[in-house]
């Protein structure tokens, strides 16, 4: 199996329909006053060229750092596309959104093996000779699977369908804003779309995080870390024409880790009990888990809980840091 990517030739996507692209002006500084389209092609020509920085290049494996910021690229991406959707080509921006997500998945996949693995290596570092012997077998376990995600996207790199995706966004972003575009959009400011796109999304974090409570199920606080990752990454897009909501985004992807390592502990838990049954199905019907899969089980249950304690305290200041000011205001 390939297990790096060292045989992939990194895209070239100056190239579009067979031409040469002119290098880029350079870009204008944005203030609260610049069209908001300008802003929007901005973020999605950036967030485009960091997913192009992380892709696989000849005689460079990848590395977990690779495939996180490539999904962070990919993340941001959609978050930018949904976001600034009123502005763009409709179809465009539909078909493309389908397609990043389907790279999400793949990246997604490779990257929560990646991170499941790091936690239980380091379990095994103070958990003692006895612990490691018993987790051998789980810990090999995970080390096929993430190599067999690996080389699924290798595939995916090297397939037809990516190669299609980044030269489709090539498109999209080629001379755009187009003059059309820019005279349609004119009116609509920054500092408009500022007060329309954020205070719509903070909106839903708070609507939602008020009515889960304290008894969220884990799938309720799933759904609030996905809202919260939405309105920190269009925070960040606006910080540029307004630096002081930097403050806001910080709060909030605290929020956001928070929130995380909840989702990373129940999901190290939920595989390592699918493990466990299927050890029992081949070895003896009944037997119970080696003690050390009990004890990552519990490592697993306090990180939960943990999480679940600071939850309370870091929506508060999240509230507090991300009331947004008056966009409109001169």
């Amino acid at each position: 199996m390939n297990t790096a990517f060292s045989r992939l030739p990194r895209l070239d996507t100056t190239r579009v329909a067979g031409s040469v692209r002119a290098p880029r002006p350079a870009e204008q500084p944005l203030t609260p006053d610049s069209p908001i389209i300008a802003l929007a092609y901005r973020c999605l020509r950036r967030e485009h060229r960091a997913l192009l920085e992380r892709q696989p290049e000849r005689g460079t494996p990848s590395t977990s750092e690779d495939v996180h910021q490539g999904r962070i690229a990919t993340r941001r991406l959609r978050v930018a596309l949904r976001l600034f959707g009123a502005l763009l080509p409709q179809r465009a921006a539909e078909h493309l959104g389908k397609e990043l997500r389907w790279l999400a998945d793949a990246l997604g996949g490779v990257r929560d093996l990646d991170v499941h693995t790091e936690a239980l290596r380091e379990h095994l570092t103070s958990a003692g000779t006895t612990a490691a012997q018993e987790l051998g077998g789980y810990e090999l376990a995970l080390r096929r699977e993430r190599l067999a995600a690996r080389d699924t996207l290798t595939d995916v790199f090297s397939g037809q369908r990516y190669a299609t995706l980044m030269l489709d966004f090539a498109a999209l972003l080629e001379d755009a804003p187009s003059p059309a575009a820019l005279r349609r959009w004119q009116s609509f400011t920054v500092r408009a779309g500022a007060a329309r796109y954020l205070r719509r999304a903070r909106k839903h974090v708070v609507k939602l995080g008020r009515e889960l409570g304290g008894d969220a199920s884990p799938d309720d606080l799933h759904r609030l870390r996905i809202r919260a990752k939405r309105l920190r990454y269009a925070l960040e897009f606006f910080i540029e024409p307004y630096p002081a909501l930097s403050a806001a985004a910080k709060a909030t992807k605290a929020l956001q880790d928070v929130l995380g390592a909840y989702q990373d502990a129940r999901t190290a838990r939920s595989k390592m009990l699918a493990y466990a049954r299927e050890s029992r199905k081949r070895h003896e019907a009944g037997a119970a888990p080696p003690q050390a899969l009990a004890s990552w089980r519990l490592a697993q249950h306090r990180q939960a809980a943990q999480a679940r304690r600071k939850l309370t305290p870091e929506w508060q200041r999240f509230l507090t840091a991300t009331e947004l000011p008056n966009f409109t205001a001169r």
